[in-house]
């Protein structure tokens, strides 16, 4: 894959990359990307960043390249991430652009903030806010401004001789937009191309339209960009590079959701199909495709939860006990925990972490405050959180390691 930058090499400091004589990306300002193009009267701007600190810092190295003012802004979607910095570029006149999905989906987050500031903490792997309401990512201060341009499917539209089309392509959301420069060749595709497996569902947030996602790829195939700026990760340059790579995407993507369906109908169980599912050897040594950020297992999962309801045709799972309830019969049958816990301390010397996590699980929920339990499932967490790969599943393990050390503490 060919970047404009070596992404062997990430940039040592934020900057602003040249992609093409209009073009520029600022990379390293935030955790995702803020694009500009420059129009021959204007700056057209696409996404900005989390918030105000970084959104200005960018915005400072665009000034000595050019003193055009902004006239446009584009979201692409509702994330955070994305939408936090927009005060910064924002001034009377100019318009805002987003999907006209996008009010309810932050209508919904808005509903369950409590719930989002708490796995966004877990997530980026910082304290939870001391303040309900406040942010989790690294500005405090949100400069979100709401679009006043809301487009169903699509929106053509000329400013300084430049011509931007705007696709409703969902994939990381409903709402998400792509925007296109026919003349330039220049595709910005948001978080619908990342340079790794992407997060086709996330272990604590809502499911994403998988088949769609494989649809937007294709569509962008079609276009046969020479450039690819994406809101996270290098810009990619190189038309048969792009649309390798997109197709290859757009194959995993694929081959992931059509294993799954085919499992379901062949009446295996999710944990049967997890088994099953793994992606080709020619995708998985791809860079692009490994999976530090989504997972095959996870996405499996997701398109499962969409296809399939809850229950799994196990009728001990259709009126399950409490928990509690189950972990002290089990316990009864057991002779105490005692047999329990020796077998998750060999698990533990073992390195069989999650067997350890299970069996203490049992113990604890029938004895909350259990000092060996707590010990070895905090051994567990911890030697788990150290050896995963993927960045969301090592802060998970992180978070909950904390949860445990500090009740352990509390009860020490």
């Amino acid at each position: 894959m060919r970047a404009l930058v070596d992404s062997r090499v990430r940039p040592q400091k934020p900057r602003l990359i040249k992609v093409t004589d209009r073009v520029y990306c600022g990379h390293g300002y935030s955790v995702s990307n803020v694009m500009y193009v420059i129009t021959g009267r204007s700056v057209v701007v696409i996404d900005t960043t989390e918030g105000i600190s970084s959104a200005r810092a960018s915005c400072t190295e665009l000034a000595k390249i050019s003193d055009l003012p902004v006239s446009y802004i584009i979201f692409t979607h509702f994330h955070g991430d994305h939408i936090r910095g927009a005060k910064v570029f924002h001034r009377p006149g100019v318009r805002i652009v987003a999907q006209k999905r996008m009010p309810e989906e932050l209508a919904r987050n808005k509903m369950l903030l409590p719930y989002r500031e708490r796995v966004n903490a877990i997530q980026l792997g910082t304290p939870l806010p001391a303040v309900t309401g406040g942010s989790v990512l690294n500005d405090p201060e949100d400069g979100y401004v709401p679009p006043e341009v809301l487009i169903e499917e699509q929106l053509r539209f000329e400013e300084g001789e430049v011509e931007f089309e705007l696709f409703h392509t969902q994939g990381e959301s409903v709402d998400h937009l792509m925007v296109w420069l026919p003349r330039e060749r220049v595709l910005f595709p948001g978080d619908l191309f990342f340079t790794c497996f992407p997060m086709l569902s996330n272990p604590m947030k809502p499911d994403r339209p998988v088949a769609k996602w494989i649809e937007s790829l294709e569509r962008m195939r079609v276009l046969r960009p020479d450039y690819l700026v994406p809101s996270h990760g290098l810009p990619i340059k190189g038309a048969a590079e792009i649309d390798s790579t997109l197709g290859n995407y757009a194959k995993a993507i694929r081959h992931v959701h059509d294993e799954t369906v085919k499992g379901i109908n062949e009446y295996l169980t999710l944990s049967q199909i997890l088994d099953r599912v793994r992606l080709p050897d020619e995708l998985k040594r791809l860079p692009y495709l490994v999976q530090r950020y989504g997972t095959v297992r996870w996405a499996v999962k997701g398109i499962f939860r969409q296809y399939t309801g809850w229950y799994d045709f196990n009728p001990a799972h259709l009126h399950p006990r409490p928990r509690a309830v189950r972990a002290r019969a089990l316990l009864e049958a057991s002779g105490g925990p005692g047999p329990f816990l020796a077998r998750a301390q060999r698990a533990v010397e073992a390195s069989e972490n999650r067997i350890a996590l299970e069996l203490t699980e049992i113990v604890l929920d029938a004895h909350p405050r259990h000092q060996q339990a707590c010990a070895l499932r905090l051994t567990a967490l911890k030697r788990l959180a150290n050896a995963a790969p993927n960045a969301l599943e090592r802060n998970i393990y992180r978070a909950a390691a904390n949860a445990a050390s500090q009740a352990f503490a509390d009860e020490s």
